[in-house]
């Protein structure tokens, strides 16, 4: 027979094949480690998945808004900004800004619906729906709810109101409400409750799907409610019931007359900016730059580094495989496979383990992201659509098949060349050393840091100008350099271990063993440490970001009072029939000032809240809104009229101590002290005076503390207590300023372009220095200084009761609160405001950063337990040999436990510095988010961990040493 030398065409495919089915055998042969490597690719893939749902869910379609906000509606008018001229809206229509010329509109027509419906009669029905606060009458007095004025349960509002229980109102007398105003105020279907607007009763529980189904909320007829309580026209929207789409155009001739729509065609076909003309910028549907970008870019970075994680951990994990793998793979090489078909075997297992982790971490992701959704629907949050983006996540399971092709390269080709260098050997703890990277990594470090310090360098000194293009270009520089920084750690990884345990006779014998084994079998120790590495990096630099984005949260927070105080009124404003505001008493209305008995309002709240409840009437000068609203200024300051009459005592800063702003309205120097503490910033103190007039006991109550011996020394002497030392003058004095209501402001001194101060220097009647003590309160409070009535006296200040300061011993409940709001109406007549207890900032950070620690645990956990598995099977006949001569049974336990302990201890320490770095260097981006470190949760993933793990470790190891035939001793 001829030979035929024709090219045998298929043969990798062929090979490819052969590769697929043994690898496949051999994972069926080998259940439980084939499944662990497919856990360990799958629990990254699961976060993800997970992650993806409930992100994209949260973003609506353009329909999902246009059905929440409008129902089948068209759109709806509204009349918020009827009073003023050249109104012009955006396509956001109410839900955007609204920009007029500031300048009001002079016609006597007063505002009402009238003013447009001649626009829309023709096309469509008007269907108005009214915000109406009303109360409930009881005994000792009246607790206020919001209500609604109108047809919610109209087919036009189907998808914006659903019925969840009973049935429509049918009559005047019948009324529907949400869940959350049913258990306030403990109704049931069928129910009567009565109202300042008559007794209704309750035939329907309905959900606002904008809204949490715990707000409460009463819909009624409008029919039903008296003259009295006919709602504003500023809080009704109109909404249009019709088929034909509420065009641009119309938009413009609404805006003509003051109306703003929002319409479902400006939501499906907002106009261009040519329409828009010179207001295309400003409704441009740019991101913030400082909340949205940031976010953006922090995500960018956590899902680089889990990526990487999943391929690290992957790559731990292969190097059980291949360890176990090497018999079959030597027979197969005997029988005369090529090192290629060995390297196809072993990266078959990749692809197959890879696929099976991403399929499974995928569907348990997606069904997690689901049910947390479902269960957020069933507990009543705003609606949510489900949105599964199906090719992300096959996108997402495609990298999981990457991920195990990668991570199975570098243990197939090593396990190549053992295999085809050995038939046989026993010792093979020696093989899989580590190539020496050293001048590489050190290389790829360097270039990783200057590339993270270029990314910051270049946003510092604008080299880019377009602000998104710097961005771009600045957040991607801080990813790859994040990325090369792990890299480079891992490629340093062998040497610093070999460095570490070069001195190890000081150790105890398990450390000295972990620790030489180590050294000598980097082949699997350096995968497992850059796996533990990699999830300490995306740990530290999620921990980092996630709580540096809340603690600024927090710090934004405006402070009324300390936590869970409530600050109460001891003067009314009544405004006498005939006016309604005090903008109506310059009209010539009449107002008068109620003084209310804080006594007889401190036994009312102690009566509720308990005799252990704190109060404290808090004295000062009169608050300028009640001087004017009994004395309405005269003219316009500024143009040399006669001044209001009304004055204030404030405390003011030397020039050197104001804070400068730059142009993204946040301070030049972040951390300048002079922007941060009490009346720092500029806002409105409400009820609580501006300086305090009193002693210890104020001081007490005010800041949540005792006062310091100096601080009430201080007010003996005559002295002010000041909350801030931007108040404190170089002479150890502070200014007490007295303004008049209409004060001017004193023209600047010029700053660098952008800058200015952070708010204006008002010209002032009469100034005087105090001796000054700063005592700062816990939190930013809004007042200046505490001062003796003796010191008050001398200044000039008409002190009276302002505000009583209520300090219980936790936050009331809802039902606590409601009985307080009546007996304090008892106490203090109808009109009285309901109380606010300071809940302070609402942040689930903790919750949220412990949760985080626990799965980086199990990442970091799961990682090294796979070091320490794979050292035990390694070291069989290590531990024989101990045994025979001798060794201690529990040797074995605590040798698991310390290899455990090494790998997780090196691992998270290395990660943490580089999560650190990269966290620190995305911050460094967006300059008006401070850098918070949340040092307990770190803590505990550097030493409690570990910890674990390494008693884990001792608990499941067996203790009995293997004893093998061939290494006893005879």
């Amino acid at each position: 027979m001829s030979l035929n030398l024709e090219p045998n065409r298929g043969v990798r495919a062929q090979q490819f094949r052969l590769a697929l089915r043994l690898s496949w055998r051999d994972i069926k042969k080998h259940k439980g480690r084939s499944t662990l490597i497919a856990a360990l690719i799958a629990v990254p893939i699961l976060l993800i998945s997970a992650a993806l749902v409930v992100g994209f869910s949260s973003v609506p379609t353009t329909e999902e808004k246009i059905a929440v906000e409008l129902g089948q509606s068209a759109g709806r008018v509204s009349l918020d900004f009827a009073d003023m001229k050249n109104v012009r809206q955006g396509p956001q229509g109410d839900l955007s800004s609204v920009l007029h010329d500031g300048e009001p509109n002079n016609s006597t027509q007063p505002v009402s619906a009238e003013i447009f419906q001649d626009l829309v009669v023709d096309d469509y029905d008007l269907l108005p729906l009214s915000d109406i606060m009303m109360t409930a009458p009881r005994t000792s007095g009246s607790l206020s709810f919001n209500a609604v004025a109108g047809d919610v349960l109209n087919p036009a509002f189907a998808g914006k109101f659903s019925l969840l229980d009973g049935r429509a109102a049918a009559s005047t007398h019948e009324a529907t409400a949400t869940p959350g105003f049913m258990e306030r105020f403990s109704l049931k279907l069928g129910d009567s409750f009565e109202t300042n607007a008559g007794k209704f009763t309750i035939v329907g529980a309905v959900r606002n799907y904008e809204f949490d189904t715990s707000i409460p909320a009463l819909y009624l007829n409008p029919s039903s409610l008296p003259k009295t309580l006919a709602p504003d026209t500023s809080e009704t929207k109109y909404y249009l019931a019709g088929s034909k789409p509420a065009s641009w155009e119309l938009a413009q001739q609404l805006n003509s007359r003051g109306a703003v729509l929002t319409s479902a065609e400006l939501f499906r076909n907002p106009p261009s900016d040519a329409e828009l003309g010179a207001d295309a910028f400003v409704f441009g549907d740019e991101l913030d730059n400082s909340s949205n970008l940031a976010w953006i870019a922090m995500a960018g970075l956590i899902a680089a580094l889990v990526l990487l994680e999943v391929g690290l951990l992957a790559g731990a994990a292969f190097a059980v495989g291949t360890r176990k793998q090497q018999q079959d793979l030597k027979l197969l090489a005997a029988s005369g496979a090529e090192s290629s078909i060995l390297k196809s075997v072993v990266t078959s297992a990749g692809l197959w383990l890879g696929l099976l982790g991403g399929c499974a971490g995928a569907l348990l992701g997606t069904g997690l992201g689901i049910g947390w959704m479902l269960y957020r629907q069933y507990r009543g949050a705003p609606q949510q659509w489900l949105h599964i983006p199906w090719l992300v996540i096959l996108a997402v399971i495609l990298i999981a098949v990457l991920a195990g092709l990668v991570s199975a390269l570098a243990p197939a080709r090593n396990v190549a060349k053992q295999v085809l260098r050995q038939s046989a050997r026993t010792a093979r703890t020696q093989g899989g050393k580590a190539p020496k990277f050293r001048v590489k990594s050190l290389f790829l470090l360097c270039a990783a840091l200057v590339l993270m310090g270029a990314a910051v360098l270049v946003e510092q000194l604008k080299l880019v100008q377009d602000y998104e293009l710097r961005t771009v270009v600045t957040v991607g520089m801080v990813i790859a350099g994040a990325v090369g920084l792990v890299a480079s750690l891992i490629l340093l990884t062998g040497p610093l271990i070999r460095l570490l345990t070069a001195k190890t006779t000081w150790l105890p014998l398990p450390l000295r063993l972990a620790s030489r084994d180590s050294a000598r079998n980097l082949g699997r120790t350096v995968p497992a440490v850059a796996a533990v590495l990699a999830a300490a990096t995306l740990s530290s630099a999620t921990l980092i970001a996630w709580s540096s984005m809340s603690q600024n949260e927090i710090d934004n927070h405006i402070w009324s009072t300390n936590v869970n105080q409530a600050l109460l009124p001891l003067s009314i404003v009544d405004y006498l029939p005939g006016s309604a505001s005090p903008s109506d008493s310059a009209n010539g209305s009449e107002q008068a000032i109620r003084m209310v008995d804080g006594k007889e309002v401190a036994a009312a709240a102690k009566k509720v809240l308990g005799v252990e409840t704190q109060t404290q009437i808090l004295r000062g000068g009169p608050s300028l809104e009640q001087c004017l609203a009994v004395s309405p200024q005269t003219g316009d300051a500024s143009a040399g009229s006669q001044p209001s009459g009304c004055y204030n005592w404030v405390l003011q800063e030397q020039a050197e101590n104001r804070c400068v702003l730059a142009e993204d309205n946040k301070p030049v120097d972040l951390a300048d002290w002079r922007c941060k503490g009490s009346m720092a910033e500029t806002h409105s103190s409400g009820w609580l005076p501006g300086i305090v007039v009193g002693g210890q006991d104020e001081l007490e109550a005010l800041m949540g503390r005792k006062p310091s011996a100096e601080a009430l020394t201080m007010l003996r002497r005559g002295g002010a207590v000041i909350s801030n030392r931007i108040y404190l003058n170089s002479d150890g004095t502070t200014t007490v300023a007295k303004r008049d209501a209409e004060a001017v402001a004193i023209e600047p001194p010029e700053l660098p372009e952008g800058q200015r101060y952070s708010r204006d220097l008002l010209q002032s009647l009469q100034t005087r220095t105090l001796l000054a003590h700063v005592e700062q309160p816990e939190r930013p409070l809004p007042y200046y200084a505490v001062i003796s009535p003796e010191t008050a006296a001398s200044l000039g200040i008409p002190v009276q009761d302002r505000a009583l300061l209520i300090t219980p011993t936790g936050m009331p409940s809802a039902a606590v609160q409601d009985k307080l709001n009546l007996d304090l109406m008892q106490a203090a007549g109808e009109d009285y405001p309901t109380p606010y207890f300071e809940p302070g900032p609402q942040s689930g950070i903790s919750l949220g950063l412990w949760a985080l620690v626990a799965v980086s645990a199990l990442i970091t956990l799961s990682a090294a337990g796979i070091t320490a598995g794979l050292a035990l099977a390694d070291g069989r006949e290590d531990h024989s040999v101990l045994a025979s001569i001798g060794a201690d049974p529990r040797l074995r336990k605590q040798l698991s436990a310390a290899q455990l302990g090494l790998t997780s201890v090196l691992g998270t320490v290395l990660g943490l510095a580089a999560g650190g770095l990269g966290a620190l260097s995305m911050q460094s981006l967006f300059r008006d988010l401070g850098l918070s470190i949340p040092w307990m949760q770190l803590a505990v993933l550097v030493i409690v961990v570990p910890l674990v793990g390494a008693l884990v470790a001792w608990l499941f190891t067996k203790a009995q040493l293997p004893l093998l035939r061939r290494r006893t001793l005879v």
